[in-house]
């Protein structure tokens, strides 16, 4: 793809990853599970050119954030995370254990920064134990979602490549 193509496609995922991610602040909080598929357009694109993908997270992001601050917090910090996390990481590299634990740091990290940071609980309630027992939780959580996500996430991107 040339440039400008690369940019305009860059824009459409972000234009569409903000429309998922905001449709629980424009309809009802009810679809809610729907923006575990903003990650989509990020990670396509991201895993196509990694410098557009980041690009395009920010502006989803800005968009997200022009409709509600909440759901642009959880955007940034959570779904877009793992859509840019995951293909950039399968853009760079093919080991998908390498992969998956580079990914659930990356989610891990921002989930922490939004829980203990923002103070806006993650899992709805306080983690039991220790600091690091918390840590540990969500690593492991993140472990198991980024790679499930990635499994999910590359079958569509599989798709897409047919179509285009």
């Amino acid at each position: 793809m040339n440039r400008t193509k690369m940019i305009v496609f860059g824009a459409l995922m972000a234009a569409l990853a903000a429309i998922i991610q905001s449709l629980p602040a424009l309809l009802t909080e009810a679809v809610i599970f729907i923006t575990i598929f903003s990650s989509i357009p990020i990670y396509i694109i991201a895993r196509i050119k990694p410098t557009v993908g980041v690009l395009s997270y920010l502006v989803a992001a800005f968009l997200v954030m022009l409709i509600s601050l909440h759901e642009a917090l959880f955007f940034l910090f959570s779904n877009g995370v793992v859509g840019l996390s995951l293909g950039s990481c399968s853009y760079f590299m093919i080991r998908k254990l390498l992969l998956a634990v580079l990914s659930a740091l990356m989610l891990t990290l921002s989930l922490c920064i939004i829980n203990y940071g923002i103070g806006i609980m993650v899992f709805g309630s306080e983690l039991p134990g220790a600091l690091i027992v918390q840590i540990i939780i969500i690593f492991v959580f993140s472990c198991i979602y980024v790679s499930v996500y990635h499994i999910f996430a590359d079958f569509i991107y599989r798709r897409f490549k047919i179509i285009t």
